[in-house]
């Protein structure tokens, strides 16, 4: 991880040089990262900062800031997101070793990301205002969330083919200039990015220079199929159904393995995983098709699905899904949560994350990823 200056790095060389080597069966295993997002919108539901169950999280990300039209990072909702930045940081001196980014763009966010990475100027214009921000409110770094580079994203977002090339090089003036200013503050600042796990969002960016310049990846292992298909379908299986269906397949344990093949360690890589499913009404089963889908968080799952049709597990998914009377859900529950992080374990993977914690409030799936990570912790 770059997270010192080159200097730094030199002066830790040369001690080590003259420190006698420690086993490797001796060295201490990297404590599990465990990143969850906090969305802004969700105070006003009532789920603010003090409600986040920070002693279960090492690092959080708040979502979303944008990008001006001058290629500045700006704020999304001004005013309540300077009450949640302030309960941010009541929630950092609480728990003083959770790490808060501040995190950029998101699928509505992410119209000017190319235009903010298409030149050296514009990219030092945006990465120094993402220093002052992150400085003047509190946060410990910054979390890109570009949907997408190149081609995928909403409709109306500016892409180019060169989006390849310059998120590297947005990412690399970013980390010099997140770099420069820990020299000032004798500190370390974080950079990450938030990233899809297929193929072909692989074919557009560049995944081994990416790595270099973040402290990790928070894989979007999620989504792989929605209301955006034809046929009903597992949102997140961990791994790929067997049988046949009418359309492509993905699994979360094939993302893993796509960014692993592209050459990317798996110390930089988070799981990241959904707290929440798809409905899918006018379903009777899966691959079937339907009438209109949304997505629904685990807690809307809890008070309004259970009970209401024939719970299922898929063998080869490992995730469940609910048949009920005209609708197919796919969703994820504690024991889902938990396999997929027993997956980040076996794969040697720097930890889990969720999207979002909004959904979960009642911490069931977030505990059970907890107990896998931290089991001598876990209460």
């Amino acid at each position: 991880m770059k997270l010192f200056l080159q200097a730094a790095a030199g002066l830790a060389a040369a001690v080590l040089a003259f420190s006698p080597a420690v086993p490797a069966s001796k060295a201490p295993a990297a404590e599990p990262l465990l990143v969850g997002y906090y969305t802004g919108w969700s105070a006003y539901s009532g789920y603010t900062p003090d409600k986040v169950p920070a002693d279960k999280l090492t690092h959080l990300h708040y979502a979303f800031a944008e990008i001006g039209a001058d290629n500045r990072i700006a704020l999304t909702d001004q005013t309540q997101d300077l009450k949640n930045f302030e309960g941010l940081r009541a929630l950092k001196k609480a728990n003083p070793a959770l790490k808060t980014l501040i995190s950029v763009g998101g699928w509505d966010g992410s119209a000017r990301f190319s235009d903010a990475a298409a030149t050296e100027k514009s990219r030092a214009v945006f990465a120094e205002s993402c220093v002052d921000f992150i400085v003047k409110h509190g946060f410990d770094g910054v979390d890109l969330d570009w949907e997408y580079p190149v081609s995928g994203g909403k409709a109306g977002n500016k892409e180019r083919p060169q989006d390849k090339e310059n998120l590297t090089l947005l990412l690399k003036t970013l980390r010099e200039k997140l770099d420069e200013q820990g020299e000032r503050d004798g500190r370390s600042y974080l950079l990450t990015m938030a990233a899809g796990v297929s193929g072909e969002y692989l074919k557009k960016i560049q995944p081994q220079k990416a790595a270099e310049y973040t402290n990790y990846i928070f894989l979007m292992a999620y989504d792989l199929h929605g209301p955006w298909d034809r046929y009903a379908d597992l949102n997140a299986p961990l791994y790929q159904p067997s049988e046949a269906s009418p359309q492509y397949k993905l699994s979360v344990k094939g993302g893993v393995e796509n960014w692993l093949a592209a050459g990317v360690a798996a110390e930089k890589l988070v799981l990241g995983m959904p707290f929440y499913g798809y409905v899918y009404e006018g379903a009777s089963g899966l691959y079937d098709t339907y009438r209109s889908a949304k997505s629904v968080s685990y807690d809307q799952v809890k008070r309004g699905y259970i009970g209401k049709g024939k719970q299922a597990r898929h063998p080869d998914g490992k995730v469940p899904y609910l048949v009920g009377r005209d609708f197919l859900l796919s969703y994820e529950d504690p024991a889902s949560a938990a396999e997929k992080a027993e997956l980040a374990k076996e794969q040697k993977l720097a930890g889990v994350g969720a999207w979002a914690l909004a959904h979960d409030r009642e911490g069931e799936l977030l505990g059970s990823i907890y107990a896998v990570l931290k089991p001598d912790d876990s209460r």
